[in-house]
């Protein structure tokens, strides 16, 4: 129909497919029916109060994250689930010298929101050890390795694995889906005596995630 191929043009000409940084910008919560989707926050430096407010044509909602204070919040949308529909992808940086971010993603469908993924709750049963100069890594039963020979670690240099340190959307446009892949700093002795990551790819579904894949990533900064 004519005023279909009209709407979808007026959508894809609205909706980024490049998301860079921004406050505001359209994506579909309903079939054909676009939204508005902003960040409200109060502070100049250090954001409190964090809310999004999804504005449809037909009603206002409101999201209030469970992280909701930090610094350089922002709000994006991807295709996580597969269902016609595009999901909020909120992130907030924590500050600080470890860099961490906490990560939350939301689904809207008919008026109702859902929080699918947390980073808080990605606690994957993770151990670290030293083979000579060789850093061995146990992710749940399988081993990985990286390069302990670059350390600057002088006394205690025990080894560390931190909770989520970023989160980077991965779209693949062969199944035209977001999947995540999360990043967690390995580190002898102190956060900066950084030695690699270790990266897990998720996909993401109604009731959470799975873990499909994942690896080392080494002479590598973030």
């Amino acid at each position: 129909m004519k005023w279909k191929s009209i709407f979808l043009a007026l959508l894809t000409m609205i909706s980024p497919v490049n998301l860079s940084k921004c406050d505001e910008y359209y994506f579909l919560v309903k079939n054909n029916i676009p939204s508005e989707v902003k960040i409200i926050y109060e502070g100049e430096n250090f954001k409190e109060n964090i809310e999004i407010r999804v504005q449809t044509l037909e009603e206002t909602l409101y999201i209030y994250p469970k992280h909701d204070s930090g610094y350089d919040p922002n709000v994006y949308v991807y295709n996580f689930l597969n269902n016609g529909l595009e999901q909020i992808f909120y992130s907030v940086l924590s500050g600080g010298s470890g860099g961490y971010s906490f990560y939350e993603i939301f689904s809207i469908k008919d008026g109702e929101i859902k929080e699918i993924f947390n980073s808080d709750n990605f606690n994957p049963n993770i151990d670290a050890f030293y083979e000579g100069e060789k850093v061995v890594i146990d992710y749940q039963g399988e081993l990985l390795y990286l390069d302990g020979s670059n350390s600057s670690c002088q006394e205690d240099c025990s080894l560390n694995i931190s909770s989520v340190n970023t989160i980077l959307p991965y779209y693949n446009i062969q199944l035209n889906k977001t999947f995540l892949m999360v990043l967690q700093k390995v580190f002898a002795g102190y956060s900066a005596n950084n030695l690699g990551y270790i990266s897990s790819l998720l996909e993401i579904d109604e009731d959470g995630y799975k873990i499909i894949s994942f690896g080392t990533l080494s002479n590598f900064s973030y």
